[in-house]
């Protein structure tokens, strides 16, 4: 079984996911693999923008793993855990979707052993890095340096989950990375992962494999600015006014120094207005942005790619709207992207905002009498989950959009405040008149009961799933019409 795995390094790399995850919820296919395996690099234990990630990811695999194996619909991609796919129970490694820095909460300089050198060495040290760099404790990540960043992650490739990673790769598995190149973490890991896992003198286990491996990227460039501190302020804070310098460097350095990679993918907007500058730990949560939502179909573009197609010469991709607009709706996307994730992402806007509003209110209806609904809602932990993904302010699928929302460059494909099914969706409204109600709660409850006869599983939440899967593709295709 062909696996995938999406290396998410640095905040953005968590930011990134996070959409993914959302389009694989809504039932985004992604073609060539069985399985997606996230590994997230982030020596900041307490980044805000990696836990609510992490939560996300798990709270998916709960939901997928109560559905069980299927072909299509919601949740329907699996996930795992780099210490589970072995599948017998053999990993020594912490199951986890993010690498174990062990708990690094020491300066740089320390790290280093800069007290221990000689004063020539110290000197060169000095040369090379900043005071601020090494003074600065590792445990909030390496706040825009990678020159920090490549001497601590060249240490991860002999750890013990590296070789994991490396024993339980096989030929057809895929790599995707996906970092930016304007911060610390992201910019120095990419090319030092990638570098490792090309190198056909490595001493990871099954090298060969790694070396002919697959390889896709998603290069982030510079989509946001950071606040900066009062002149005369002694404060933290990275100063994002460096972010194009440093991305310039770093493609220049990619441009003559990275080997291996198939496709390479490159997305990024002029910055809007300044962030909450906010360097590291829980206080780095950072609201969504489009960029980060059209980043994740990189990955699914990628591996949209046969074998052979990807074989070939390297291939460089960059995005565009087909117009330069503020406020994105999915007819300004190109028809190819309007194709992948259109109708599922608005299937699964009505399922979600169908199950919060008006589920309690259908006890009586044949769909939820069938299989006891109300009961299941109530005394089964898959459905507080489901609740969970969908409500939670804190990483779910609503708070998402709003997120979304709040940016200048908005992803405002649906009206979020409109409670009526006719009106949600920003650039296609079902007609309504006297005789004809469109998408009502009667029409949805219809689809529902209908669905629901033809499903012969009576556990509570895959029937529910899956009568919600087919109602919703019914509605969009019949009464909203959307192509």
């Amino acid at each position: 079984m062909a696996k995938l795995f999406v290396f998410g390094i640095g905040g953005t790399g968590s930011r990134v996911i996070r959409s993914l995850v959302m389009l694989m919820a809504a039932g985004v296919k992604i073609k060539n693999c069985d399985k997606i395996v996230p590994i997230i690099i982030d020596p900041d234990t307490q980044n805000g923008d990696m836990n609510r990630t992490v939560e996300l990811l798990k709270t998916y695999k709960h939901l997928h793993d109560q559905l069980g194996k299927r072909d299509e619909g919601f949740f329907h991609t699996n996930i795992s855990t780099l210490s589970s796919i072995a599948g017998d129970g053999s990993s020594k490694v912490r199951d986890s979707f993010v690498y174990d820095f062990g708990g690094i909460n020491k300066p740089f300089k320390d790290h280093v052993g800069y007290n221990q050198l000689d004063i020539d060495s110290q000197a060169l040290v000095d040369l090379l890095f900043t005071p601020e760099n090494l003074n600065n404790s590792l445990d909030v990540g390496f706040r825009g340096s990678p020159n920090v960043g490549s001497v601590v992650l060249n240490e991860i490739i002999d750890s013990p989950e590296m070789r994991f990673f490396a024993s339980n790769f096989q030929a057809g598995d895929r790599i995707f990375f996906v970092s930016s190149i304007f911060g610390g973490t992201g910019a120095a890991g990419f090319p030092l992962l990638l570098k490792n896992f090309k190198d056909s003198r490595s001493s990871l286990p099954n090298a060969s494999s790694l070396n002919a491996a697959l390889t896709g990227a998603m290069v982030v460039l510079p989509y946001f600015s950071l606040e900066q501190p009062a002149a005369g302020a002694e404060v933290d804070f990275i100063d994002s006014n460096t972010f194009t310098t440093k991305a310039k460097d770093a493609l220049s350095y990619y441009q003559h120094h990275l080997q291996g990679v198939n496709a390479t993918y490159y997305m990024g907007d002029t910055p809007d207005k300044p962030l909450e500058n906010n360097p590291g730990r829980a206080s780095q949560k950072n609201d969504a942005h489009l960029v980060e939502l059209l980043s994740a179909l990189s990955i699914i573009d990628f591996m949209d790619y046969s074998d052979n197609e990807l074989s070939g010469s390297a291939l460089f991709h960059e995005f565009g709207l087909r117009e330069d607009v503020d406020n994105v709706q999915f007819s300004h996307l190109d028809q190819e992207t309007r194709d992948r994730i259109a109708k599922q992402l608005i299937r699964f806007h009505f399922f979600s905002r169908y199950f919060t509003h008006h589920v309690p209110e259908d006890s009586q209806a044949a769909y939820a009498k069938g299989v006891d609904l109300a009961g299941a809602m109530r005394n089964e932990p898959i459905f507080r989950e489901l609740t969970k993904f969908l409500n939670s302010p804190d990483f779910g699928y609503e708070a998402w959009l709003k997120e979304l929302g709040r940016m200048e460059r908005t992803f405002s494909a649906f009206h979020l405040n409109e409670p009526d099914f006719n009106r949600m969706v920003s650039d296609k409204q079902v007609e309504t008149g006297f005789l004809n109600k469109g998408i009502s709660q009667g029409a949805f409850v219809k689809e529902l009961n209908r669905a629901s006869e033809a499903i012969s599983d009576r556990e509570a939440f895959k029937a529910t799933i899956k009568a919600f899967e087919v109602a919703t593709n019914n509605l969009v295709e019949e009464k909203l019409k959307y192509s």
